[in-house]
């Protein structure tokens, strides 16, 4: 859910809001470093669209539509990696699945991971689409570097900026996971990690998945050093 997502309020709440409201642009632009969150948002941003009790600020998680979308096998949201698909000729294909009408959700979302990555012909083939959109279709840009966009597109892209953790919202996270898992553990170890993570939320996540398997039934301070 959006309120699961740590650190990033101001994004989410607008977010929530268009979903509830149906103000929707038909492209957004989610950038920021690594590990902060930019594809999870998509993810429920593409289940609140799509869920069975939509209009809502939140995805239910448990609809038909919302449980294809958590598995990744909805045929309305497509994921794709902008590394391994940047041709020009993937943005046409793309183009062309744009014009279908949503098979089974309300609406089709197109996740592009990784966005600039797409080579200059690609995103001149996508300008078009943006410039005049299907019905029902919205596209998220994901990106750690915003400024190897065009400007061109960026014009057409609702812009998010994500940012980094500071320690403090880390570390109350990490206790949360740990909590929820039962898991005893040292503050100063969940401090440490909190520090070497350096804001990414999911570099937070593998070093205590590291961590814990190193130390055992409980997250020590020793083990972590």
């Amino acid at each position: 859910s959006f309120d699961s997502v740590v650190g990033q309020q101001a994004l989410t709440t607008t977010l929530k809001n268009a979903v509830k409201s149906g103000k929707l642009a038909h492209a957004y632009l989610f950038c920021g470093p690594r590990g902060v969150g930019k594809t999870t948002c998509a993810r429920i941003f593409a289940k609140a669209l799509n869920c069975e009790h939509a209009p809502g600020p939140e995805p239910c998680n448990e609809c038909a539509q919302c449980r294809k979308i958590t598995q990744g096998v909805h045929v309305d949201v497509t994921e794709i990696d902008g590394a391994s698909n940047n041709s020009v000729e993937d943005a046409r294909s793309l183009r062309e699945t744009i014009g279908y009408a949503a098979m089974e959700g309300r609406d089709k979302v197109f996740i592009i991971d990784e966005a600039h990555m797409l080579t200059r012909n690609a995103f001149n083939a996508l300008l078009k689409t943006l410039e005049e959109p299907p019905e029902r279709v919205v596209f998220i840009f994901a990106t750690t570097e915003a400024h190897k966009f065009p400007v061109t597109i960026v014009s057409r892209c609702q812009h998010f900026v994500f940012r980094h953790l500071s320690e403090d919202a880390l570390v109350e996270h990490l206790s949360g996971v740990l909590h929820k898992e039962n898991v005893t553990f040292e503050d100063s170890a969940v401090r440490l990690l909190a520090r070497r993570a350096a804001g990414s939320v999911r570099d937070s996540m593998s070093l205590l998945d590291q961590t814990l398997a190193l130390g055992g039934e409980q997250l020590t301070a020793a083990a972590t050093r």
